[in-house]
This record gives C-alpha cells, structure tokens and sequence, in this order.
C-alpha cells in the first residue's frame, strides 16, 4: 500500500518510539490533531498501527511481518496432531457410543491388531445407528464404519491449508492421519478445532 509523506512520518516516528499519543503525533509534526486523524485511522485499520486506550498508538507493522502465510497455513500438521481414539471393528454400538462421549471425541477410528485403519465412525453414524436399532448390544462397528478406502486421510505432512480445505470440502470434523510409507497405519488425527487452536497459538505470540 502507498501511503502519503506524512503517513510514512507518523509510521518512522512510532518505529523509533511507541506508544505516542494522538496529540504528541500532531506536536511533533506541528499539525492539529484533527488533521492527523484519518491518518491515524487509515494506519490502524491496515494493520501499520494499533491503538490502545489511554495508552496511544503503537507501531505494530513487525509484529504483522511476523504472521506470514506460510506459518498459518503451509506449516505441516506434524507438530499438531492430536490421538486418535480407536476401536475395534468387534466393538459393540454400546461400546462404541459409550467411548465417544467419554472421550469427548467426534469419531472412532476402526483398527486392526496392528492399528491399521478399516473404518471410520462419525458422531452422525453413532447417532443414526442408535435411534434405527434398540439392540446396541448385536450391532457392531463393522457394520456402520464407512469403509476403507472410502475414508479420506492425510499424512503428517501435508499442509495445513490441505487440511483444512479437505475438512470444508467434505463436511467433517477430523481427519485421520497415517503412515506415509503404510497409509493403512494411523498415527493421529487432526481435527477443525486443533486448526482454530493453532491460529490461537500463534496470533497470541504474536500479540505479546
């Protein structure tokens, strides 16, 4: 963006000392703090500065630098994953049921003995298998997974703008994660929240 003289005054001013107030601004340009006032507001709104109350304007242009694209969003989800919660594809509904909840989770991952992946459960599965059958006991998790390979799963490498656009796209919560030399194999799970939280995580480092 290409900012005025005086803009670029106001911005080199509060990178050698912030925070100034309004009228310590005009003052050391000699103006009025009605004139500089646009100035002011256009800067915080494009992200140049950022203003607190009773304390003044702050130069924050290096803090933005900080929050590059590519640590939002072209960062690999290695360094993120969550555990998966697993089951077995024997694992009554009951069970199955009784396992969500308790682990405040919003899909089981149906395994192997050797955590490999054969299924996925939804909290939507759970749900729709509970109120269509009064004996959870007889059915079985094998019966209501989406089956391999028609579950989408990503690996700790992908990005974690691929993630999330996977996440929008195919209207889930979580994802599993596998093996990218055995993509039967999981590994973890990444879920929309732990994206939110990460974003969290780093406009709050940034913020300090």
């Amino acid at each position: 963006m290409n900012f005025t003289n005086r803009q670029k005054a106001i911005i080199q001013m509060l990178k050698e000392n912030s925070p100034l107030t309004g009228e310590t601004i005009a003052d050391r340009l000699n103006l009025a703090v009605p004139t500089i006032r646009g100035d002011l507001r256009l800067l915080t709104a494009v992200g140049e500065l950022t203003a607190k109350p009773k304390v003044g304007y702050m130069y924050s242009g290096q803090q933005m630098a900080k929050l590059q694209y590519h640590d939002l969003y072209e960062t690999q989800i290695a360094n993120i994953l969550l555990p998966a919660t697993e089951i077995q594809a024997d694992t009554t509904l009951q069970e199955a049921v009784s396992k969500l909840f308790l682990q405040d989770v919003g899909s089981l991952y149906v395994v192997d003995n050797k955590h490999h992946l054969q299924g996925l459960i939804s909290r939507k599965d759970l749900l729709r298998a509970s109120l269509n059958n009064a004996d959870s006991d007889a059915m079985l998790a094998s019966m209501i997974m989406t089956r391999m390979p028609n579950v989408i799963t990503v690996t700790p490498q992908t990005s974690i703008i691929h993630v999330g656009n996977l996440l929008l796209t195919h209207k889930v919560d979580s994802l599993p994660v596998v093996n990218p030399d055995d993509q039967t194999q999981v590994v973890g799970k990444i879920t929309k929240n732990r994206i939110f939280q990460r974003f969290m995580e780093i406009g709050n480092e940034v913020n300090r």
